[in-house]
């Protein structure tokens, strides 16, 4: 059994540029953070492929030759491109890369390990990859049964609109997922080649950086202070085909936990140099002010870490080109890669370029819902003087949840009865400041309307309230720290950052939308009316849009008027679109018995 090259994937940081180079549309995939597998199956042998085209370790997938027969019982011979990680057995959510180890396997009691199934290359004796991605996926639907935990199908959305792909992105940040990988639906399966898109949310923090980089740990320094005497500093490059030399990039400290440096002491195979550039060896090329204390014995087998920061840079102290990382941080280590598809010096050179491109894709903030679409702010603009909230034009009786503020627009007013609540424009003067907010409170719902404010060119007078007094107090850090100013996190609540030093330097807001939908898996068809808004407050109130196409999967499946139920396979619920809207409006989830569809 032969591997093939896996297909590969650019990195993605703009929707316009999603658009332009998926103009058939395209499948839009989680991204999940495991470790990627080549399946080969012929008769009862399995063989199982990294993405370096090695074979993987045992522990981690002996144990799918029992499964793959009952998911695939007509697949005789066939080869899948696939994600092995682990998932909690009682929610079915992924846990974090690197929990496949056999020592880490015995921290997580409640899961187990599953195969995430997301393109099939072979099919009994035919050839597919030639096939646009439509079809193969069509043919992979029609072969496989999923197995609970064990061989799932990856999850995936069709797209064709720029706003369903920013909606798809927002969501991912909220369930905390690494991101997503683009595919166009015509496009076929090329080993080796680039031609599918990814985002990660890594991309779009506050950096500019266009894609982590895959470095080679080339050497290390003792370090300082409480880490004196320990290699604390790692010195990391990539490999230049050109001079046939390994360069230096960056170094890094950031990242690792003491038991994990403690760890590294032992398995690092290093030599001690001691910063003499008489020992520095034939095959590093490092300027002489950067010479470490400690070279790797062999760059070969050197480990290959997952480096992010908050740009690539231009510095002659580095050798690569003169490219580096500021601030760089350690990710994770890429187990699953050598030296030979780690980041090389060209590969460096084209992520330094798109480094330089614009992204107009945005994570979740505060005060807005996770599928509201915002829009990138102009250097210059004046401070938004009031709030819109986004409508079709088919208002039907409902709020929407929190859209982005947009320059120039009214500030909109809720207005609730028993009935219905409907969305009126108040009256308020546009001033270049902020309005300050005055709270009327109603035994249903508190509103705030805009108080009055005089024009002005700098901020608008504030009245301050005791309350107002109170919550500064709470969120104001002393001037013992003002050094490390909490600064307004983009992810907010829903941050993936456990960096202790992160969640110092930046406030994390808790999230304002009530979790009318958690846990809830709601297939909607796109026919229904007003059918993305409806699809906004589901996502916005913590629930899950499930496709059309893997109905199914869903708990609620909305029908529309006049149509039957499908007949559904799992525990799903077939209920009006009232259901829906009732449970919007009253902020709660609605029974469903009222509601059923036969």
């Amino acid at each position: 059994m032969t591997p093939v090259l896996p297909m590969l994937a650019e990195a993605c940081r703009s929707v316009e540029y999603a658009m332009k180079k998926c103009p058939n549309g395209m499948y839009a995939e989680i991204k999940y953070d495991g470790e990627r597998v080549q399946l080969h199956k012929k008769g009862d042998k399995f063989s199982y492929f990294s993405r370096s085209l090695k074979p993987v370790q045992p522990h981690k997938v002996q144990h799918f030759s029992e499964f793959i027969p009952k998911a695939f019982p007509s697949g005789d011979d066939l080869i899948l491109d696939a994600e092995v990680l682990m998932v909690d057995t009682k929610t079915s959510k992924p846990l974090p890369f690197g929990s496949l180890g056999v020592h880490k396997k015995a921290k997580f009691q409640d899961a187990q390990v599953c195969l995430f199934i997301f393109d099939c290359l072979h099919l009994n004796g035919e050839n597919i990859m030639q096939k646009p991605i439509k079809e193969r996926r069509r043919v992979l639907h029609d072969e496989m049964t999923e197995i609970k935990n064990r061989i799932m199908f990856s999850e995936m959305k069709l797209i064709k609109d720029p706003e369903d792909l920013q909606d798809m992105m927002n969501d991912v940040f909220r369930q905390g997922l690494e991101g997503l990988v683009l595919k166009d639906l015509k496009s076929i399966y090329a080993p080796g080649k680039r031609h599918w898109l990814k985002v990660k949310k890594d991309y779009l923090q506050e950096g500019t950086m266009a894609d982590s980089a895959d470095l080679i740990v080339l050497g290390a320094y003792y370090g300082t202070g409480n880490k004196g005497g320990i290699m604390s500093i790692f010195l990391l490059g990539a490999y230049d085909p050109h001079t046939k030399k390994f360069c230096t990039v960056t170094k890094c400290h950031s990242g690792f936990d003491d038991k994990t440096l403690d760890e590294l002491q032992k398995e690092l195979d290093v030599v001690k140099i001691s910063k003499d550039a008489l020992k520095v060896p034939n095959w590093l090329n490092v300027n002489k002010n950067l010479i470490p204390d400690f070279v790797v014995k062999d760059p070969k087998k050197s480990p290959i870490w997952e480096i992010m920061g908050a740009e690539f840079s231009q510095s002659s102290a580095h050798t690569a080109d003169g490219i580096s990382i500021r601030f760089p941080r350690i990710a994770k280590v890429r187990d699953d890669k050598t030296w030979e598809n780690a980041t090389d010096v060209p590969r460096l050179k084209i992520l330094f370029k798109k480094s330089k491109e614009t992204s107009d894709m945005f994570p979740p903030k505060k005060g807005k819902s996770p599928a509201a679409t915002p829009k990138k702010k102009k250097m210059g603009d004046d401070d938004d003087s009031g709030s819109e909230t986004e409508d079709d034009g088919n208002n039907n009786g409902f709020e929407t949840p929190p859209a982005t503020p947009t320059k120039g627009k009214l500030p909109i007013k809720k207005e609730i009865s028993d009935d219905k609540v409907t969305l009126t424009p108040t009256k308020a003067t546009p001033t270049k400041g902020k309005f300050p907010m005055k709270k009327e409170i109603s035994d249903d719902e508190m509103t705030e309307t805009p108080t009055k404010a005089t024009p002005t060119k700098g901020k608008s007078p504030m009245k301050r309230q005791a309350s107002d007094v109170d919550n500064e107090r709470e969120h104001k850090p002393s001037s013992a720290k003002k050094s490390k100013v909490n600064v307004l996190c983009n992810y907010g609540d829903y941050c993936y950052q456990k960096n202790p030093d992160h969640l110092e330097k930046f406030y994390h807001p808790k999230k304002s939308l009530p979790d009318v939908f958690n846990g809830a898996k709601i297939c909607i068809p796109e026919k229904i009316k007003d059918y993305r808004l409806l699809k906004r407050f589901i996502i916005g109130f913590d629930g899950d849009v499930v496709p059309e196409y893997i109905y199914e999967k869903a708990t609620h499946i909305i029908v529309e008027s006049g149509k039957t139920a499908p007949k559904v396979k799992g525990k799903g619920v077939c209920v009006t679109v009232d259901w829906l809207l009732n449970s919007i409006k009253k902020k709660s989830l609605e029974p469903t018995k009222s509601y059923i569809v036969t």
